[in-house]
């Protein structure tokens, strides 16, 4: 009965790395925004019909066809939901996300300056969102 109580070896893990105050906060910002506009796309994706009868009503036919706006609602939520993801894997401080983002508002922004319709501050917004994720890019592993 000569038994030794033995204490408790507790591995010690590495340095954690944590997010900064200013990063969770346009993670946050991102995932409300990017989140939102898929499910708008997602909408119009499934009212494609409805929203080209509406459009035609109140535009001239020849200046929207109706494989364009669908092309437009399909394109819109996959690189929403692209730049969602991309947005996740940043809140995990990884790299790979930022990249995601970066393909997706990237592509965003070069079709809304082909489109004449689309104000500038819209494609600001997203090249704006990529600069300040950039700026945080030292600290993703």
């Amino acid at each position: 009965m000569n038994e030794e109580i033995l204490p408790v070896k507790i591995k010690k893990s590495g340095p954690v790395n944590s997010r900064p105050v200013i990063l969770t906060l346009i993670c946050l910002f991102c995932y409300v925004f990017f989140s939102l506009l898929a499910l708008f796309f997602l909408a119009g994706i499934i009212w494609t019909d409805w929203v080209i009868t509406v459009t035609n009503q109140y535009a001239p036919s020849e200046l929207f066809s109706a494989t364009r706006i669908r092309f437009y609602f399909i394109a819109g939520f996959l690189l929403h939901l692209l730049a969602l993801t991309g947005s996740i894997l940043i809140w995990r401080l990884k790299k790979t996300g930022y990249f995601l983002l970066g393909l997706s508002c990237l592509a965003i922004a070069s079709i809304q300056s082909l489109v004449p319709q689309i104000t500038i501050t819209t494609t600001a917004a997203y090249i704006l969102l990529l600069v300040l994720l950039g700026i945080f890019y030292r600290r993703l592993h």
